[in-house]
């Protein structure tokens, strides 16, 4: 017979082979789980792990990250191609390092860059074009394509900055509501397809086809103009996707509504119209069958919000849960989507 101390050594070690075994399995199972989705990430398709990654939150995009050497490899040009940095860490990571860049060993993974901080010195003392140089020794960031950042007032500092042909994407809000745009601001931007702007009011331009020639995507949040400015000087023969969102009054005026009656862009395929004003609602009756007829190219018609309009009303709801609609007309689709329609 064994005595009382042997019989505990030896439960003692039962369990913990038992715990080792255990162990193991999960290890062996989690890294059978890593090599699935390893093999996985390098079978599919870029644009594919664009659109499953747009549902991760960054915290979960970190996590991933984190979780295996490998994934972490296939990862890493998604983890770093947005990234965001103040002004001042900004200029001492400049100053340290003698090129632009940010503090990450994989500078040259980032293609688009929000900066956090709005300064009214910096923004007139930057030099904006030598984060997109060519130069390694001017900017670290090879493949930045995209700048997002909220400026203290106008964009007239634009105007003061050397040519920088590598920009294709820029989106600026105003700290200072209704503070100034033009497109002669941006002219040294002559590779830009994409702008998206808020609370600004847009100073009257004339159309200049040389200035930023390759514009395509065009998005307004809360902006403002005054007559005789119309948004096609934006570019009536080269936009091809508009977006309009407005939660304030500006949606219901007689400047808002002439755009809607009578539009000129002669390339235009997605416009979408969203008004989040809930107390302010936007009733299009003949402007919807207006647009679909006078922009001949337009293939898709989205209204969001708190927007009405009798027509539309009645047809077949697709999604009842949601308050959507889409009907065809002309060869053009609609979405009808508006969150008070049911609650008046």
């Amino acid at each position: 017979m064994c005595s009382v101390g042997e019989k505990r050594v030896w439960e003692d070690n039962s369990v913990r082979n038992v715990r080792k075994k255990c162990v193991l399995r999960t290890s062996d199972k989690q890294n059978d789980q890593s090599l699935k989705l390893d093999s996985f990430l390098q079978r599919t398709p870029h644009e594919i792990i664009l659109k499953i990654l747009e549902h991760l939150c960054h915290e979960d995009m970190k996590s991933l990250v984190l979780a295996n050497k490998r994934i972490r490899w296939t990862l890493l040009p998604y983890f770093f191609e947005k990234v965001k940095i103040g002004w001042e860490e900004l200029l001492d990571t400049w100053q340290d390092c003698g090129a632009l860049t940010v503090p990450i060993s994989d500078a040259q993974l980032i293609e688009k860059l929000r900066i956090t901080t709005a300064c009214s010195k910096n923004e007139w003392t930057f030099p904006f074009e030598r984060l997109f140089s060519h130069d390694a020794a001017e900017s670290r960031m090879s493949n930045l394509r995209s700048l997002q950042l909220t400026t203290s007032g106008s964009t007239s500092f634009f105007k003061y900055c050397n040519t920088a042909d590598k920009l294709k994407e820029l989106k600026v809000a105003a700290q200072k509501k209704s503070s100034i745009f033009s497109m002669c601001h941006v002219r040294c931007l002559p590779s830009l397809r994409h702008l998206e702007l808020a609370d600004f009011h847009i100073e009257t331009f004339d159309e200049d086809s040389t200035v930023c020639p390759l514009l395509t995507s065009l998005q307004l949040e809360n902006c403002t103009w005054c007559f005789p400015f119309n948004l096609e000087s934006f570019g009536k023969d080269k936009v091809t996707s508009l977006r309009l969102t407005y939660s304030d009054s500006f949606v219901a005026s007689e400047r808002f509504r002439k755009f809607l009656s009578d539009p000129g862009f002669t390339r235009l395929q997605e416009l979408c119209i969203t008004n989040n004003e809930r107390n302010l609602k936007l009733t299009l009756s003949v402007q919807v069958i207006t647009l679909i007829k006078k922009i001949t190219t337009l293939k898709v018609l989205k209204l969001v919000g708190n927007v009405y309009n009798e027509t539309l009303n009645q047809f077949t709801q697709h999604d009842l849960a949601n308050c959507i609609h889409c009907a065809n007309s002309r060869d053009v689709k609609v979405l009808y989507s508006s969150f008070a329609r049911d609650s008046s």
